[in-house]
């Protein structure tokens, strides 16, 4: 089985496009794939959210309001998955139709709209979304996402999940990328987790790097 993360900004449109590609490969490999969606909070998102809104990122007021309302976003999202992958998944590619499809304004309200929508029980959500626990999981991530090398987001880092002493780092990540690695992993690479980097090194794409 290969488990893959991707990095991704939860008010960006190309991310929302990736977890999409992620979730109909996943369909495409009957439980081949594990797959996990980690949010990225760093200068880069923050630049990329107001520059995507027509903002002025080097406005000092507008890049903490940014900051503060993707920390909480994932503050949500990190609550939402403690009942659940499935249910934490569902609610976040529902926050992101209103917030980016839809231009909705995030709100409290919202976010508790759509946690009733998913079926998410409402106090104990209420309560993870301010939790030192739920703080926890989001630098967790960061941390994960320092330590696999991972600086912008639609990003995605595929590993083995049975040799996972090497993994491949997908930058500007695309659906045949991925579908390429899991299609070659599960029909020819049964060797070693060696060879599983090895070869994806020498394929000569400039967005492909062995971890």
């Amino acid at each position: 089985m290969l488990e893959v993360y991707l990095f991704v900004n939860p008010l960006e449109t190309k991310c929302m496009r990736c977890e999409h590609d992620v979730l109909r490969l996943d369909g495409k490999l009957d439980g081949n794939v594990s797959y996990q969606f980690i949010p990225l909070l760093n200068l880069q998102t923050i630049t990329a959210t107001l520059e995507s809104h027509g903002l002025n990122p080097h406005d000092l007021a507008l890049r903490n309001n940014a900051s503060d309302i993707l920390f909480q976003i994932i503050m949500d999202y990190k609550a939402a998955l403690f009942q659940g992958r499935k249910k934490g998944r569902s609610f976040l590619l529902q926050l992101q139709q209103h917030l980016v499809c839809e231009q909705d304004e995030y709100t409290t309200e919202l976010s508790a709209q759509i946690a009733k929508a998913v079926s998410l029980d409402i106090d104990m959500f209420m309560e993870d979304r301010s939790s030192e626990l739920a703080h926890q999981a989001f630098i967790a991530d960061q941390k994960m996402a320092n330590d696999m090398g991972v600086t912008k987001p639609s990003s995605a880092v595929v590993f083995d999940a049975d040799h996972s002493d090497y993994g491949v780092l997908i930058e500007n990540f695309d659906y045949q990328t991925l579908a390429d690695i899991c299609t070659h992993k599960t029909q020819e690479l049964q060797k070693s987790a060696q060879e599983f980097a090895d070869f994806y090194l020498h394929q000569n794409n400039p967005d492909l790097h062995v971890l």
